[in-house]
């Protein structure tokens, strides 16, 4: 097995679920997050109360709740992939990297318990939604934010110490995503960021790996 190269291909298809969550269907204009995060989505993940629900979602029906089912559906897949992804990455590292995948594993549970408490939540009007259901999103969200960010930050140890010039750029990436993740956990609107540069590292590992013709050819 050429672990490397499916390193690569997971990373395409982890970068490929992104554009799918980033698609249609798209929040309408009467989707108005606040706390400047400009973010329906995230927004959701971090919400405090009924008030910024309405912001979000408004009052049941509405089409933004229905965008929003459907990205929670579409998700379901972008967290199977970086969960695989954390178990490949610790597989290619060593033993040590193992404690970051289950950080990452952790968090991808997380994202799933989150994901369902929107679901729930969606087909609620305002008049019933509680408090206590506003947490079941925003509890699992935050500890989803805080494992993945451990996790990156254990990675980008790792990796800032490989030999391979691509590997410790992927090492920096991570390392940027972590702390600004961790900084999220206080002001929600930095976990927008982090984003970013983890996504770079992810394309900086599909640029070093991605090879499938090699993938069942042998040892790399």
């Amino acid at each position: 097995m050429n672990l490397k190269a499916f390193v690569g291909t997971l990373a395409v298809l982890t970068l490929a679920a992104t554009a799918v969550l980033s698609g249609p269907p798209y929040f309408s204009s009467a989707s108005r997050p606040v706390r400047g995060i400009t973010n329906p989505v995230l927004a959701m993940e971090v919400v405090q109360n009924a008030s910024e629900v309405d912001a979000i979602l408004s009052d049941s029906p509405s089409p933004d709740r229905e965008a929003m089912r459907l990205k929670q559906y579409a998700d379901f897949g972008f967290i199977a992939c970086y969960a695989a992804l954390f178990v490949l990455m610790a597989m290619m590292l060593g033993r040590m990297a193992w404690f970051a995948a289950a950080l990452g594993l952790l968090a991808a549970a997380s994202d799933v318990i989150e994901n369902f408490a929107i679901l729930r939540l969606v087909d609620l009007p305002l008049s019933q939604t509680t408090q206590d259901q506003i947490d079941a999103i925003r509890h699992p969200a935050l500890m989803k934010w805080a494992l993945a960010s451990l996790a990156l930050g254990l990675f980008a140890a790792l990796l800032l110490r490989q030999p391979k010039t691509g590997l410790r750029i992927v090492g920096a990436f991570d390392l940027a995503a972590s702390l600004l993740g961790l900084y999220g956990l206080r002001n929600n609107l930095s976990l927008a960021w982090s984003g970013l540069p983890m996504l770079a590292g992810i394309l900086t590992l599909a640029i070093l790996f991605f090879r499938p013709h090699r993938i069942g050819r042998g040892r790399s």
